[in-house]
């Protein structure tokens, strides 16, 4: 009874007037009429009417006066003898036969003298007004029709209020006697359905507690408000344990309640053939039928069509009438199951040809073939073919996988077999990646030459190398052996043979003998290589990763041709299925990341709506890795943590990748709660270098948190031999030698620990990347002694202002600062500047190191407020006006490193914390006179 407050009280009205009336309660299927009824035989039984109440159904229309006996039979049971003589008194007695005799199918209407029932009512009125409720009118017998239409004529000169209730749409609605008491209705109430916050509190009374806004809201549009769909669907809810809770909203909105399906059927059962096979067809057909296209598949002419329609939306069920669709997916489903199974495959049949001959696109053809055993048209796996690829291109693999499946079962030749399969793994890249590995496999021995061998194995994804059991790395090269070298071959045998070759090199990266044939392959190509075609940039991705993790190029060398790689790459989801990953990792390490930042930006920006989780993962990865290289360490933390929980266990390739990613975050953060996570998941692909490395890395920080220093060191120790062996010598990579070098130090082994670093160091100078190179040099500041310590730190901080990283490039200026002490005024300045980046970079570990360091130290004007050149000058306005770094850099044609160098000297020389504070160090500045000069450098 919520939200008929109107409906009620315009019966209230009516019975408190004391005059006779006729009140309609009219509406289709399941919106509250009955409910209704019931609320104005309350409001009567509380103004001391007499209630009399029937509900008539179909099973007792052959029962005459079945649904009179149910009104009156009740009252004068119960009434007292004298009070029932009063009653039947006069032509009532007559009547009083007639509702006693027991005549199934007998007593007609010529029987029984409607006046003699109606002077009932009039001797009941005398002591009492009388309420009068009948429920579902249409279906009464006969004889109580005639009966009531005589009263209705009668009932405006009795205290009576005649109330009825009519399903809209029902074919005995229309029969002539329902439509006389309909016509003289002095009051008609349509209740509508439930608006959201009535919904509510349905659900709330159903539960006895509050739901959450998302599961109300789900419940909602998934019934439409409709009350009966709602206590269904909420009926049903319960016994699976579906609380009321925001993460139950999605499997409520997908329950289709048995009861209400029940329910529905029967009212459909009722109805005539034309209108059933009329709302099988829109059942079928769904969103893409149309008016003409009906007719066709269920066999009516026009009227037939358009009379059926009009049924079905007056009882509820659909709506519209040039596109009709069911008013609920609850009633769509139920319609549907109703079908008999020998119809409903004739009509999927018939629907999968007319949508053909009609030209319509694949996939809504394509639908109703997926809907039968045994297509019998010929066309259907060319249709089912061009369907997975529509799917494929607005990023549904699973149902584009599901076209090709069923394809499958219906191909004809081992070359079409061959196709379909290689079709299929190329959508299960993307949710089953090892399901797509072994179908290459089977399609690799049905193909029936070596290109279209090749076709087959270029469509591995890269990513899955390492943690597959299948022999990848044979197949590939047998593959590659079959077609031939590719500078032999031309056109797109050339392609292939170079996509080939780009997945041999990247599946052999972790065997020095390859590797260093891949640095040679580098070498030969020239200064300038091709990146004209796809091709061309996958073989360069994996021969710059193999330069990159041997270390065998300088980084200013690396960096530029990986830019240039992504200069002509497109900025795709499905990047992250071919060896684009690689030019990531090269960018990442030789800290260059401002175009890569942009490039994976320019891929969110596409992948809205067309990726998978698994590429949704793998992108987030690869923006945490640029996070970190920028010293983002929060940031890189949150983007790795949403991938790895959007990968999750099932995607194991990109689990691991997520969770290397966030194993780093976890120790540059010291989040030990995230490690101890990491350390327990069980890793398919364990063996894999980086992987083993990682957890090595992991199990080092645990051990050595536990006070296990020796463990500690040996997993560190193990983590570099296991590298070495691979022949990646790259400390970009993995800084192995730092996490040993400290561990040594601190247990009195300072020449081992100078050692270890200085080998880093070595290494790091070799890459020449000025973030890695500055974090080597950091750590070395530490294993040596007397004023060289702080040359190498002052060193250290030069390198890192050149880098991305502030984070590390903090880290440096606070162990420069601490070894300076902050009496010294180049020793303030760094711990100054220090405290700014570890603000910026959202580090208050960090931040708060400076702030104790700088406590108690003398006043230092010049560096509370240092004069700003021009340069830091415009900067600082145009941060302070809201611009971000990358608006800056744009407007200024500087780089975003460029404006945080500038921004870090501003923050230093006015001693503010971050750029919130900017506006008003700006106007306390310009209030000053003019600083003699800026700080002392350090």
């Amino acid at each position: 009874m919520l939200d008929r407050e109107a409906e009620l009280d315009l019966a209230d009205a009516a019975l408190r007037s004391g005059r006779g009336s006729l009140v309609l309660v009219s509406g289709p299927l399941g919106v509250g009429k009955s409910a209704l009824l019931d609320g104005i035989g309350a409001l009567g039984a509380a103004q001391g009417a007499q209630h009399l109440r029937a509900s008539a159904t179909p099973r007792e229309r052959g029962f005459a006066l079945g649904a009179a006996r149910q009104l009156l039979e009740p009252a004068l049971r119960q009434a007292s003898p004298e009070t029932r003589a009063r009653w039947t008194s006069g032509a009532a007695g007559r009547a009083l036969g007639a509702l006693e005799a027991d005549r199934p199918g007998g007593a007609g209407p010529s029987e029984t003298d409607p006046d003699d029932l109606t002077a009932i009512i009039e001797n009941m009125a005398r002591d009492q007004p009388v309420l009068l409720l009948v429920d579902e009118l249409q279906w009464a017998d006969p004889a109580t029709l005639q009966w009531l239409r005589h009263l209705s004529g009668r009932v405006a000169r009795l205290p009576v209020l005649l109330a009825c209730a009519v399903r809209e749409g029902d074919t005995l609605s229309g029969h002539p006697a329902v439509q006389d008491v309909v016509d003289r209705a002095t009051h008609i109430l349509r209740p509508a359905n439930l608006a959201p916050h009535d919904t509510h509190e349905l659900i709330r009374r159903h539960y006895g507690e509050a739901p959450d806004d998302v599961f109300t809201a789900a419940c909602h549009r998934s019934t439409g408000g409709n009350p009966l769909f709602l206590s269904c669907l909420l009926a049903d809810a319960a016994p699976r344990g579906l609380q009321p809770a925001a993460e139950n909203a999605e499997a409520v909105g997908a329950l289709r309640p048995a009861s209400l399906q029940h329910r529905l059927r029967l009212r459909l059962d009722a109805q005539s053939e034309q209108v059933r096979r009329v709302a099988w067809a829109v059942a079928v057909l769904g969103d893409t039928t149309n008016p003409e296209l009906l007719s066709k598949l269920a066999e009516v002419d026009s009227t037939g069509r358009d009379h059926a329609l009009r049924q079905l939306t007056d009882l509820g069920l659909t709506t519209g009438m040039q596109s009709p669709r069911f008013v609920h997916a609850l009633v769509r489903t139920a319609v549907a199951e109703g079908i008999p199974p020998e119809e409903r495959t004739a009509l999927h049949t018939l629907a999968a040809e007319l949508l053909h001959r009609a030209g319509r696109p694949p996939e809504q053809v394509a639908r109703h073939l997926m809907a039968l055993t045994a297509p019998a048209c010929t066309w259907a796996n060319e249709v089912l073919r061009a369907a997975a690829g529509a799917a494929q291109r607005r990023g549904a693999p699973e149902v584009a996988a599901g076209y090709l499946r069923r394809a499958l079962m219906d191909c004809s030749s081992d070359d079409e077999r061959a196709d379909l399969l290689i079709d299929l793994a190329t959508s299960e890249r993307s949710f089953a990646p090892y399901a797509s590995v072994r179908h290459i496999a089977q399609a690799v021995l049905l193909c029936s030459g070596p290109v279209q061998r090749a076709q087959a194995v270029v469509r591995l994804a890269p990513s899955v190398y390492s943690s597959t059991l299948l022999p990848v790395h044979e197949l590939l090269q047998e593959a590659a052996d079959a077609l031939g070298p590719g500078d032999r071959l031309r056109g797109p045998d050339r392609e292939l043979a170079l996509r080939l070759e780009a997945r041999i090199r990247q599946s052999a990266l972790s065997d020095p003998e390859h590797l260093a044939d891949s640095v040679a392959r580098l070498v030969g190509l020239g200064p300038e290589p091709r990146t004209d075609t796809v091709a061309e940039r996958e073989l360069l991705a994996p021969l710059l990763g193999a330069v990159t993790f041997s270390n065998a190029l300088p980084a200013h060398e690396v960096a530029p041709l990986a830019n240039r790689v992504l200069e002509r790459e497109p900025p795709l989801p499905g990047h992250v299925h071919t060896t684009m990953p690689l030019v990531v990792a090269s960018l990442v390490a030789a800290d260059s990341v401002d175009g890569l930042a942009c490039w994976l930006d320019a891929v969110e920006e596409n992948a809205v709506g067309r990726q998978t989780r698994v590429e949704q993962a793998m992108i987030g990865t690869e923006q945490a890795l640029v996070s970190l290289a920028r010293g983002r360490l929060t940031r890189a933390k949150k983007q790795a943590v949403t991938a790895f929980e959007l990968a999750g266990e099932k995607h194991e390739e990109v689990f691991t990748v997520s969770s290397m990613t966030l194993a780093t975050c976890a120790i540059l953060t010291g989040d030990h709660q995230l490690a101890d996570r990491l350390l327990a998941v069980k890793y398919r692909a364990e063996d894999d270098p980086y992987v083993w490395s990682g957890l090595a890395m992991l199990k080092g920080q645990s051990a050595a948190r536990k006070g296990d220093l020796d463990g500690a060191l040996g997993c560190f120790l193990d983590a570099g031999r296991r590298l070495e062996q691979c022949g990646w010598l790259n400390p970009a990579l993995l800084p192995w030698a730092s996490a040993a070098a400290f561990l040594q130090l601190y247990l009195g082994r300072r020449e081992q620990a100078r050692e270890l670093s200085a080998l880093e160091v070595e290494r790091a100078r070799a890459w020449g990347a000025p973030g890695p190179l500055g974090r080597a040099l950091r750590v070395y500041g530490h294993m040596v002694e007397g004023p060289g310590s702080t040359e190498v730190l002052r060193e250290a901080v030069d390198v890192l202002h050149m880098s991305a990283n502030r984070f590390e490039l903090c880290q440096a200026l606070l162990d420069l600062g601490e070894r300076l002490g902050p009496a010294d005024a180049r020793g303030r300045a760094a711990l100054h500047q220090a405290h700014a980046e570890a603000v910026e970079c959202d580090t208050p570990w960090l931040a708060s190191r400076a702030k104790e360091l700088l406590a108690g130290a003398p006043p230092d004007p010049e560096v509370t407020r240092g004069q700003l050149t021009p340069s830091e000058r415009k900067v600082a306005e145009l941060a302070a006006s809201g611009r971000t770094n990358q608006v800056i850099a744009g407007e200024l044609n500087i780089t975003c490193r460029a404006v945080e160098k500038h921004l870090t000297n501003c923050y230093r020389k006015m001693s503010i914390p971050g750029r919130v504070h900017l506006v008003t160090a700006l106007e306390e500045l310009d209030r000053q006179p003019d600083s003699p000069g800026a700080a002392a450098p350090y």
